[in-house]
């Protein structure tokens, strides 16, 4: 683990919430364990699994995309889980908020939406984008808590952060051909913003924890090994109610989610 980032417990939020502040507005995301119990991840991962047992043919739909590994398909990207199953909406929780209103600075926030991120042995990367490409928050006024529902790290498709590139904006995205993820920065723009040398975090997620980041901070998930252990995560959205969308902004995300979907 990179040991500039301080990782913190839930028990212990109060404490430090003048670290956990400085720690997001600084890098752009803070590391917090213990905000999920174990049960409730194991839960939420057995009933993704059933779900995906069901699956007959390969998608790659808005809300729906999956992979191919050998003669299995695998999920990659789900949108909408809660419609599923109840067990889902027990991760619209309250130590979400609490937390989201310490680094955000506001007390009106609410839950946007909830995505599934499974990063499978074989499986493609997930490139380099900021959020707000996708969301178009005038004011960048959320965040995404990314909940490990088992361990895993950069070995097997943990999510990466490229420290303080948040203090940029949005920046240019292109079209990408990656699964599930229409858009992505190129490492010339990457290069052009002077990020290049940014430190990247690579966390060691366990069960339960969660890292939680600004709409426009920099982070990408390698491609995993065909050895590697299934890595699951759900991804979470809070939003400040003042936030207006920048409707330009959501006709450049469309343009290439079009190109990227069936």
């Amino acid at each position: 683990m990179e040991n500039y980032i301080k990782v913190f417990k839930y028990s212990e939020i109060n404490e430090y919430e003048d670290q956990i502040r400085d720690s997001f507005e600084t890098h752009g995301f803070i590391h917090i364990e213990d905000i999920f119990s174990h049960e409730l991840c194991n839960q939420a991962k057995s009933t993704l699994i059933e779900y995906e047992s069901e699956l007959l043919d390969n998608k790659n739909e808005i809300g729906l995309v999956t992979e191919q590994i050998g003669e299995s398909i695998k999920v990659k990207y789900f949108q909408g889980l809660y419609s599923i199953n109840q067990i889902f909406k027990k991760f619209y929780s309250v130590r979400l908020i609490e937390i989201a209103k310490m680094i955000i600075g506001k007390d009106d926030l609410y839950f946007n939406d909830m995505e599934t991120h499974i990063r499978n042995p074989g499986g493609s990367e997930i490139p380099k984008h900021q959020d707000n490409f996708y969301f178009n928050l005038k004011k960048a006024l959320g965040v995404t808590c990314y909940i490990a529902l088992n361990e895993h790290n950069i070995n097997n498709g943990g999510l990466n952060y490229l420290s303080k590139s948040h203090l940029n904006r949005v920046l240019s995205h292109d079209p990408s051909s990656s699964a599930g993820f229409s858009s992505y920065i190129t490492e010339n723009t990457v290069m052009d913003k002077n990020l290049k040398n940014n430190r990247i975090y690579k966390p060691e997620y366990k069960t339960g924890s969660v890292t939680i980041h600004h709409p426009e901070n920099v982070h990408f998930a390698d491609k995993c090994s065909i050895n590697s252990q299934r890595a699951f995560a759900l991804s979470v959205r809070i939003f400040s109610g003042s936030e207006e969308i920048d409707l330009e902004g959501i006709e450049r995300y469309k343009k290439n989610l079009e190109k990227n979907r069936d």
